[in-house]
């Protein structure tokens, strides 16, 4: 049987799970090809090492902090390839920042939704009465079934905010401008923008309806190697192609469908915006242009930015900064959305399906990463603290929650979002969360910092699910027959912008194709149903409506 040609666009997680499902399912029909702009794999799901040139040392930077979840599909994956060691134990409790003190908010093994009731009170979050309306509150988000809502249900909570929804469910004005409530709104990335109704249900559905999702694993190593790594082998193993350097410009349509993609090869593409700033991204290639700008001053003593290490030779073909033609019989875009927006002709953005992509809201996201000489976190800090005042809303110790941690003390990896602290300089936003740092680990005032790191996420910035976000993601397959959609952003039905819904989504765009060429779908697992009480009222409230 004759291949058919299938180009991949971003070797993140969603393109790689289209690849890897394409040529699983596809029953040795596809040759599949993904093109990567840079030299590093996984976008959102990266980590890379950056060689310090005074002594040699290596150091992992990663895209930003992760937290893997009760994932069903990704996390068999995982299992399936045995890489499920690069995950820590299972834990079932969470750190929160409450008025400068971190309280522990941890389930206890009980039927849904009693799980979260006594952890709640023990926490000290909210009081006894504050305590019932919480209970209430989520009692009531467990039971919906959003798949079983109607058209015009889902409509009303994706363009209602979040906040509004829990005033009107009971809410008091106290306990939404809690460290609690704030814990819920920035874990999705979004603050200081309102999140939607609809996606804010589905988060907390996912990670905490029952006692088994509440249940958590942090990266035991650079997110890079514990999850892409393992996903990329497996790709090129099934006779999958990657090509590096190469940065889709823009799609070419005749005849009502995709004829090319023009692409240019980056090998010497340097990110110039980030070189001026100072902020160092695992996109920037390894070249070093003609009469580079001179490096800023480091935002913080002990911050330095680095050229990455080399990652190997150029996978693509011609000289560097050539263009050409890419064909194929189907191709897959898992571009972020602004990135794909900007690949669009007139006549394709003219479309109500393109339109609505560049309506699409997006926010980077921070990190900041700093080794220090000792340890400088208690011994209790053995997991992440969210909710955190400032520009980044989490904080974690990688030394107390890694086996085997980079470095002689602390690796500090802070994470948040960038929509407060929009065109403030870096050194600004470093130094506001120092003064956090410091009051939460005072150790840290006189630890010597050894090498710290701060990224500004300009390349894949997420997606906003804000009101009426829901109704402008895109479905995997395009108004012409032979491009298809990849990313979080898309519509998956697990409407959590998360590891799980990227992976969900490579699978919906393999399905799409899989379809086209009459082969059998790949089937999708839906999240953990909770059971208990919250599964007998949703009994309930089916017979009664």
């Amino acid at each position: 049987m004759a291949e058919r040609e299938v180009v991949i666009l971003g070797c993140g997680l969603a393109g790689l799970s289209a690849g890897i499902h394409l040529l699983e399912a596809g029953r040795g029909r596809f040759r599949v090809r993904i093109l990567e702009r840079g030299h590093v794999v996984g976008g959102k799901a990266s980590s890379m090492p950056h060689v310090d040139a005074a002594t040699g040392r290596t150091f992992t930077v990663d895209h930003g902090f992760h937290v893997f979840f009760d994932y069903p599909n990704l996390g068999a994956r995982l299992r399936s390839l045995d890489a499920m060691g690069g995950l820590t134990a299972l834990r079932h409790d969470v750190r929160i920042w409450s008025e400068g003190t971190v309280r522990r908010f941890r389930a206890i093994p009980l039927p849904s939704p009693f799980h979260l009731l006594a952890g709640g009170l023990e926490s000290g979050l909210y009081g006894p009465l504050d305590g019932i309306a919480v209970f209430r509150f989520l009692s009531e988000i467990f039971v919906i079934e959003i798949d079983r809502l109607s058209e015009a249900e889902r409509r009303r909570l994706d363009e209602t905010a979040f906040t509004d929804y829990a005033r009107a469910h009971g809410l008091s004005d106290a306990i939404l401008g809690s460290s609690f409530f704030r814990f819920i709104t920035q874990s999705a990335f979004i603050y200081p923008n309102p999140m939607s109704a609809l996606a804010a249900i589905a988060a907390i559905q996912l990670v905490s309806q029952s006692y088994d999702s509440v249940a958590m694993r942090y990266m035991n190593g650079g997110l890079g190697d514990v999850v892409t790594a393992p996903l990329l082998q497996h790709f090129l193993r099934q006779g999958g192609v990657l090509e590096k350097f190469q940065q889709a410009k823009r799609f070419r349509v005749e005849g009502g469908r995709v004829a090319a993609v023009e692409v240019q090869n980056s090998r010497h593409f340097i990110h110039a915006a980030e070189m001026a700033s100072g902020f160092l991204s695992n996109y920037a290639s390894v070249e070093t242009p003609v009469g580079p700008p001179e490096p800023p001053k480091p935002p913080h003593p002990g911050t330095a930015i680095t050229t990455p290490s080399a990652p190997g030779p150029d996978e693509g073909d011609g000289p560097p900064g050539s263009v050409a033609d890419v064909t194929a019989d189907h191709y897959v875009s898992a571009l972020p959305p602004l990135d794909l927006v900007g690949t669009l002709g007139p006549e394709m953005l003219a479309l109500p399906y393109f339109a609505a992509i560049a309506k699409l809201k997006t926010q980077k996201t921070m990190a900041l990463t700093i080794w220090y000489d000792r340890l400088v976190s208690p011994e209790d800090a053995d997991g992440a603290i969210v909710a955190l005042p400032g520009p980044f809303s989490t904080v974690c110790d990688l030394a107390r929650i890694q086996s085997d941690p980079e470095g002689d003390g602390s690796v500090v990896q802070f994470v948040g979002e960038d929509g407060a602290f929009t065109g403030r300089p870096d050194r600004e936003v470093v130094d506001a969360a120092m003064v956090v740092l410091q009051k939460l680990w005072p150790l840290s005032r006189g630890a010597v910092v050894q090498k710290s790191y701060f990224h500004r996420g300009r390349h894949d910035a997420f997606f906003l699910s804000t009101p009426g976000s829901d109704a402008l993601r895109p479905a995997a397959a395009s108004p012409y027959p032979n491009l298809f959609l990849a990313g979080d952003y898309t519509q998956t039905g697990f409407r959590v912008i998360c590891m799980e819904g990227a992976y969900i989504s490579g699978m919906l765009a393999a399905n799409a194709i899989l379809a086209r060429e009459g082969l059998p779908q790949i089937p999708i697992a839906p999240m953990r149903q909770p059971g208990g009480a919250t599964q007998l009222a949703r009994i309930a409230r089916r017979l009664l409506s």
